[in-house]
């Protein structure tokens, strides 16, 4: 081989080593791109926080600006993709049906990431499952344009001119007071699930759309009040969940429906509604709502007036930071107003009283 070859096949690998060096570099500096997202993504599960907040030439202006776009495969439809609130408006399902791992590569999601605390994704089978988290409670606003869906974020408060918390006493493992083979948990479920068929007038797209945690309704003189409810299914919620749910919605209303019991648990003679209230509410808001609830009851139930009393002991009554009260229905313990508690028509008294009660004091 002569000097002149030998000389060109140096130029030559150092040509190659250049370009091999400005490939790496150019994987590296382009994360982000679809160039790099088939060398990450795609797999069975994983990450995609890392294309948040990231853009290339490729990404849109319109998608830079909302906080999360995914772009809709061929073959689907907008309605194809759908959200679904799995953790009291701060999780989110999102899933994408029929499609493989490789979308990830092929579309990798963008947007500016505002609120999203995580989003991952997993396949499970020919679906894509993405799960949103926010550090916050939010509503998923969604819009299409272009071949993309588009997810940004709407706090609650902005939804409703009132926000009310309703909790079902009790559920999962804590059955409350039982007597006669019935359980606590069970009455007040079914007397909440009453509540919400009778709020759920004038749902808000933000409340129909991802969820049925809360239900809403117009109220003339207030405007549109959402309801909100710790558990509408047997299923155990912590008094200190149940009570900063209140919190974290910054609720105007937090009531929580109970049975009583005799101290003993034994069958008595004993019955009547009575309510307990936040004593250390030092506006009286507590008590006042306390106060209404009782008149309600005995209106429409017809039931004995225990009337209402001082329930700083309770937690969620001594930490709510509005007004608060924890009605007691009747007594489990009595034979006659077990059977009228077990009662379809009774409940749907009890639960027209307590929303009678809501209303007056919004």
């Amino acid at each position: 081989m002569g000097r002149t070859e030998r000389f060109a096949l140096r130029l030559l690998s150092l040509i190659l080593v250049i370009f091999s060096v400005a490939g790496i570099v150019l994987l590296w500096t382009k994360q982000g791109t679809n160039l790099m997202a088939r060398q990450r993504v795609d797999k069975k599960q994983g990450s995609l926080m890392s294309y948040l907040k990231q853009s290339d030439d490729n990404t849109s202006a319109i998608q830079k600006l909302h906080s999360l776009s995914l772009t809709i495969p061929a073959g689907h439809s907008n309605s194809d993709v759908t959200v679904k609130s799995t953790g009291m408006y701060t999780n989110y399902r999102i899933v994408i049906p029929d499609i493989s791992a490789s979308y990830f590569a092929d579309f990798p999601v963008s947007g500016n990431g505002h609120y999203i605390k995580d989003l991952t994704y997993v396949m499970e089978g020919k679906d894509a499952v993405l799960t949103l988290t926010t550090g916050e409670p939010l509503f998923i606003e969604r819009s299409v344009e272009q071949g993309y869906v588009f997810f940004d974020f709407k706090n609650p408060k902005n939804c409703f001119d009132r926000i009310v918390v309703i909790d079902a006493g009790h559920g999962g493992k804590d059955d409350g007071a039982t007597a006669g083979g019935v359980k606590e948990k069970d009455l007040t479920l079914s007397i909440v699930k009453k509540i919400r068929d009778l709020t759920d007038k004038n749902a808000v797209k933000e409340v129909g759309g991802y969820g049925n945690a809360m239900t809403s309704m117009k109220v003339d003189g207030v405007g549109t009040v959402g309801f909100l409810y710790t558990r509408l299914s047997d299923k155990t919620v912590s008094l200190k969940e149940r009570a900063n749910l209140a919190k974290t919605f910054d609720a105007d209303l937090f009531l929580s429906v109970h049975i009583n019991s005799t101290a003993s648990g034994r069958e008595s003679s004993i019955n009547g509604g009575q309510v307990l209230y936040r004593a250390g509410d030092k506006t009286g808001g507590s008590r006042k709502f306390a106060e209404q609830i009782m008149t309600c009851l005995r209106q429409q139930l017809g039931c004995r007036d225990r009337g209402t009393i001082a329930g700083d002991e309770i937690y969620i009554v001594r930490t709510a930071q509005m007004p608060v009260a924890l009605a007691e229905i009747g007594f489990i313990t009595n034979t006659s107003e077990r059977q009228k508690l077990t009662d379809d028509d009774y409940q749907k008294k009890a639960a027209s009283a307590l929303l009678e009660a809501v209303m007056e004091e919004l």
